[in-house]
């Protein structure tokens, strides 16, 4: 055996290597095989997961493109918020509106303004062929040689603030400072009409309402007060970020004065509703004989300068409801706190939407809200 052994042993050694390799080769297929199984399987699992994300971006194909027009809704809804923003603040017309002259008065100031207001307006109206309404009816004479009419119209008128002539009661302030805002209001209204008015075009005057501001103003308002019943669905102020005050005039005049006061009327000046009616004294075909001339037949006839229609009576009635806006208390605050509600606020889209519709100065208002209901 052990001369076989001597004389066969590079067979031994190699067998023994063979049989040795074997069994290690062995050892490794079994390891190898279940690995290979395990990565197999990860790339059935990868190919499953990369045929799921396929069915995905086919079915998200529209999310890029939907993206684009929500960009675009974006931009276009930022352009009409700043459309709404720069319309309110041409209603309201900061320069001219006289809201906030007001806001500092006491009622005495108030008082003495109005006292002062009552013999300019009448004064301007004199001079400006407007013709004033009495505001009380004329009592019967006392005596023969008493004048039927007691008062002149020009200095019993109140522009709708008759019952304060010479009589003042104990108005709040805040109630006071609203009375001399609508008497600042009917002011620029008269200053209106004087610029409308020449020798051959007159305005009459019938009434002016005004609407109510107070408890104290309520019960002297008297028939000055004017019914908004008929009028309140024409109102812009039906808007709840809308303040403002209803006026109502009616005249007497031709459409020459008309049209003037209609382009003269500017924000915060809004025409609610005009009607027009034949004035009562009108009558069809109504001549006036002597205002043809010259007369051939006459005799140191010198023709009149003054422009006279065919027809002499040509005034109408007119009703204006003016609609007068004193503030736009437009807010974004509730849509920012509401939008800070929200499961998913994207605050970048609010910030942009804030910077591009002009209201910059509310972003870091924005900011606070947003991080107080812990948005980041």
């Amino acid at each position: 055996m052990k001369s076989f052994a001597k004389q066969n042993s590079l067979f031994l050694v190699t067998t023994i290597i063979a049989i040795i390799s074997f069994f290690v080769l062995i050892y490794f297929s079994l390891q190898f095989s279940s690995r290979t199984e395990e990565l197999l399987k990860k790339i059935d699992q990868v190919e499953n997961d990369i045929q799921d994300l396929n069915a995905d971006k086919t079915y998200y194909a529209y999310v890029p493109s939907d993206y684009a027009i929500i960009k675009s809704d974006l931009t276009h809804l930022s352009s009409i918020e700043k459309d709404l923003s720069n319309f309110a603040n041409y209603l309201v017309n900061e320069k001219e509106n006289v809201s906030e002259k007001w806001m500092a008065k006491s009622a005495e100031s108030v008082n003495a303004a109005l006292t002062r207001l009552f013999s300019r307006l009448r004064k301007k109206c004199r001079d400006s062929f407007i013709t004033l309404p009495s505001s009380t009816a004329a009592s019967p004479p006392s005596s023969i040689f008493q004048s039927e009419k007691q008062e002149n119209p020009d200095e019993t008128f109140g522009f709708s603030f008759t019952s304060y002539d010479g009589f003042w009661p104990s108005f709040s302030v805040t109630e006071a400072r609203k009375l001399g805002t609508q008497s600042e209001i009917i002011n620029e209204l008269i200053d209106h009409l004087s610029v409308c008015t020449d020798a051959n075009h007159s305005i009459d005057i019938i009434s002016i309402k005004r609407e109510i501001v107070g408890e104290v103003d309520r019960a002297n308002i008297g028939s000055d007060a004017l019914d908004l019943s008929g009028i309140s669905s024409l109102l812009l102020r039906n808007l709840k970020e809308i303040e403002s005050y209803a006026f109502k005039i009616s005249l007497k005049t031709q459409t020459i004065p008309l049209r003037k006061l209609l382009n003269k009327l500017r924000p915060p000046f809004l025409l609610r509703e005009i009607l027009i009616y034949p004035a009562e004294e009108n009558q069809s075909n109504n001549f006036d004989q002597s205002t043809f001339s010259p007369d051939p037949f006459a005799t140191n006839v010198k023709p009149e300068n003054k422009f006279v229609p065919i027809v002499s009576k040509v005034d109408s009635r007119i009703d204006l409801v003016l609609e007068y806006i004193l503030e736009s208390k437009r807010d974004l605050t509730d849509i920012i706190s509401l939008l800070a509600k929200h499961e998913d606020p994207h605050s970048e889209v609010l910030y942009d939407w804030l910077e591009k519709s002009g209201h910059q100065n509310l972003l870091k208002e924005a900011q606070i809200i947003l991080n107080e209901a812990g948005v980041r």
